[in-house]
């Protein structure tokens, strides 16, 4: 008779998995998997969401709805509208009312924006205005890196309007 835990969804006594959320017992083909950079750019993850295996039910509860909802804001973070703080003169008289975006310790430039971007997005703005991006050169033993950190504003745009304006430039 075999010891090995038995898998709550087929039943086969080959269980070498436990869900994240209720802790009960699956196979390999029964998980579903999450890896950790998931919901990477969020600022705060709730402790549902922060496991790498779930059992299907719980995964369909609670891990689908508000990964599809994180999989939307990415791509619309994409989508956003950018303007450099070389690109002032285009912004001039753009409100610049919120507070500003800060990141830090990103990978590279396209990390950093694409952070600043999704705060954006789900902040309900669709442009980040006065980006401006530095690197520092970090030393690790012999390898040399660059970590990146930035800064923008993020406002609200008609992209018609701002798109007429570059136009007569």
């Amino acid at each position: 008779m075999s010891t090995q835990p038995i898998c709550k969804n087929c039943r086969k006594p080959k269980a070498s998995f436990n869900c994240g959320i209720c802790q009960d017992d699956i196979c390999k083909s029964c998980t579903q998997f999450l890896d950790e950079e998931s919901f990477a750019f969020k600022k705060s993850v709730p402790a549902e969401l922060k496991h790498s295996t779930y059992c299907s039910i719980c995964f369909t509860d609670k891990v689908a709805t508000p990964l599809d909802e994180y999989n939307e804001t990415m791509a619309n973070a994409r989508e956003i509208i950018i303007y450099s703080k070389d690109q002032t003169r285009l912004t001039r008289l753009l409100k610049r009312k919120e507070e500003p975006y800060f990141v830090y310790n990103c990978v590279d430039q396209e990390e950093a924006v694409l952070k600043m971007s999704f705060y954006a997005v789900e902040g309900n703005f669709n442009a980040l205005i006065d980006v401006a991006l530095t690197s520092k050169k970090v030393i690790v033993g012999s390898h040399k890196k660059l970590i990146w950190d930035g800064t923008a504003v993020p406002i609200t745009i008609d992209p018609k309007e701002i798109r007429g304006h570059m136009g007569d430039e």
